[in-house]
């Protein structure tokens, strides 16, 4: 009797311990101060995959509508370099521990590097760790094997983002990034724009479509409307008409709009709303934006032209990817501080060595418990969750990392004088003790037009085209640009022609017609763009230079595709 019952008690012991190893694992650990948000998403089997999904994505989204967000604003206020810097670290070093486990694809990588993670038991051992890429993780494994417990199924939306190739690259998005980004959202629309007091309309100007930007913002911007605050959106996405029509039919019914969407489009909105007549004095201008940065003399432009006076709330510049949604954020501290070192030319050598590239950067804050940044050797690293978990991620950003303390430290400011220079702008306004992430751009030499990557392979592959290749050498400059006069944006690109070809105006209309033709048959969102604001605005602007121009084209060092 004992000898037939021996198998089935053992297979129900074993099932026992299984469910009882879960169901620790999903006593998960929450975020300390700042958001009411695990580290990661529960453990599922395949039985219970969407059971358990279902469940814990209603989970977050109670939570949330209980969170008060006065809390998180509370704790970035207060809290120092030190605590937010032991945070960022016990952060990171969690998510390595659950995706060495967790993470089929995670598992090989560290195998293959000969990486035994139960030794990863200080920050020391994890900058040891070898960082991933797209080349080296991403392309190497199935969506599955890069997700959560290999169950892609488990995350809820997929966007895209086009490589230098043109091929997509598919990023799932799970219901723990979207509920990130609608914290985030909520502290800045209620901290910074102050949506509780006014009634708002939320425009979103984003592309939507397969892309991040669109969809993640209307999402996010929905739960936060949905948690009670005086919020409509709308979005008519890549469509000036659109925007400019609904503003001259609802916005009237509205204290303050929020225009989100890529600065030179947003641009665009005001200049062309002022062609049609449109007082934007009349409404409380707030401006969400993302996908590249830009220069102070642009925001005192865009200011200006809206008649808003108060530099540092009114602005929030995005630092956000297909990869892993919003990373980071412009502050009114952020703000403040960027203004100063575009003033002072001491200041701005103290922040941004002069050697990494010598212009003003974007400059953003963090949560150190959503990621968790690292540089190495000017480029950008981060640790993040996200739908595909991202381990010491090389994203190949050009930039660095700075603490609060040592952002105030080089403006020659402690704490306390520096929240009274904020209050020079604002008497409401108090430091965000965050650390900062500053950008200048890819670090592969990709450059952006209107918030989309122009790729040099791009480049190259137009000026092979036979119609122009037999006049020029192939070797080129692109960068973005911006009119003197009119602040708008453009693609700039130096082409060097052969010593014994002429420089004339049909050889750049040439260049010109095989570089649209060629980035709208392998560049998706170019493509896009130039369907939404037509050949004007997306045309790049082409200058021929003489072969081997010292500016550009000098013989004798390493070429490089963008100008920095």
């Amino acid at each position: 009797m004992l000898n037939t019952l021996a198998p089935k008690i053992a297979l129900l012991y074993y099932k026992y311990m299984i469910s009882w190893r879960r169901r620790q694992k999903n006593k998960q650990s929450y975020q300390e101060a700042l958001f009411n948000l695990p580290v990661v998403p529960p453990v599922s089997g395949p039985d219970t995959l969407i059971e358990n999904t279902n469940e814990f994505s209603r989970k977050l989204f109670t939570d949330y509508l209980q969170w008060d967000i006065g809390k998180s604003v509370d704790a970035i206020q207060t809290k120092n370099s030190e605590y937010w810097q032991k945070a960022g670290e016990q952060m990171a070093l969690s998510l390595f521990r659950e995706a060495a486990e967790r993470v089929p694809a995670y598992k090989k990588f560290l195998k293959e590097n000969n990486v035994n993670a139960r030794k990863v038991k200080s920050i020391e051992n994890f900058k040891k760790v070898p960082w991933i890429n797209k080349d080296n993780y991403l392309r190497k494994y199935s969506l599955s094997e890069l997700s959560w417990d290999g169950a892609l199924e488990a995350n809820h939306i997929i966007s895209t983002s086009s490589g230098s190739s043109g091929v997509p690259f598919y990023w799932p998005r799970s219901s723990l990034l979207e509920m990130e980004t609608t914290y985030l959202q909520e502290m800045y629309l209620n901290d910074i724009f102050e949506v509780k007091s006014y009634k708002t309309l939320y425009i979103d100007a984003f592309a939507m479509g397969l892309y991040i930007a669109g969809p993640v913002i209307l999402n996010t911007a929905l739960r936060v409307a949905q948690k009670g605050y005086p919020l409509t959106i709308i979005t008519p996405g890549l469509e000036i008409s659109d925007t400019l029509q609904a503003i001259q039919d609802i916005a009237g019914n509205y204290e303050q709009i929020v225009l989100a969407g890529y600065p030179p489009f947003l641009k665009d909105i005001i200049d062309e709303g002022i062609n049609h007549n449109i007082d934007w004095s009349k409404y409380r201008m707030k401006f969400l934006l993302a996908g590249e940065g830009f220069n102070e003399s642009w925001r005192e432009y865009v200011a200006e032209r809206v008649g808003e006076k108060n530099m540092v709330n009114s602005f929030i510049n995005i630092y956000g990817t297909a990869d892993a949604s919003i990373v980071g954020h412009e502050t009114p501290t952020s703000v403040a501080i960027r203004r100063l070192a575009a003033s002072d030319n001491s200041i701005f050598k103290k922040l941004f060595p002069a050697e990494k590239c010598g212009r003003l950067p974007t400059l953003v804050q963090y949560c150190p418990t959503l990621k968790y940044f690292e540089e190495i050797d000017s480029e950008l690293l981060f640790t993040a969750s996200a739908g595909i978990p991202l381990i010491r991620y090389n994203i190949h950003d050009f930039g660095g990392v700075k603490t609060f303390s040592e952002i105030v430290e080089a403006v020659g400011m402690d704490v306390n004088q520096f929240d009274q220079h904020l209050k020079q702008y604002d008497k409401k306004l108090t430091p965000w003790q965050l650390p900062f992430v500053y950008l200048y751009g890819k670090s592969d030499f990709t450059v952006t037009l209107y918030g989309l990557n122009i790729y040099p392979e791009n480049i190259k592959m137009a000026l092979e085209d036979c119609e122009v290749r037999d006049k020029i050498t192939g070797r080129f400059a692109m960068s973005t640009e911006y009119h003197p006069k009119t602040n708008n944006q453009y693609l700039l690109i130096n082409v060097e022609i052969k010593r014994d070809t002429p420089p004339n105006v049909e050889l750049e209309r040439g260049i010109i017609n095989v570089i649209i033709k060629t980035l709208r048959q392998v560049n998706a969102e170019y493509n896009k763009l130039y369907s939404s604001i037509g050949v004007g605005r997306s045309e790049p602007v082409v200058k021929l230079c003489k072969y081997g121009d010292p500016k550009h084209f000098k013989r004798g060092i390493k070429h490089t595709w963008t100008k920095r």
